[in-house]
């Protein structure tokens, strides 16, 4: 794989992390419902949040140093 098949992976990767974490709160809104998760949800989501927005960064990151070679 070359420097160009490497960043086009890594942005269509954070195209799809970003619309991951867009839906999030959508994704769980079914488990909010359940009282036997109550107080959980809130903590899996901002673990989902601290997660994917991790991800983009590091992505982010070597994206910045692969478009500079």
């Amino acid at each position: 794989m070359g420097i160009d098949e490497a960043i086009r992976r890594l942005e269509t990767s954070n195209q799809g992390l970003r619309g991951i974490l867009d839906d999030i709160d959508t994704t769980l809104l079914g488990l909010r419902s359940d009282p036997r998760l109550d107080g959980l949800i809130d903590d899996l989501e901002n673990l989902f949040n601290a997660y994917l927005k991790t991800w983009i960064k590091s992505n982010s990151e070597i994206l910045d140093i692969l478009k500079k070679i």
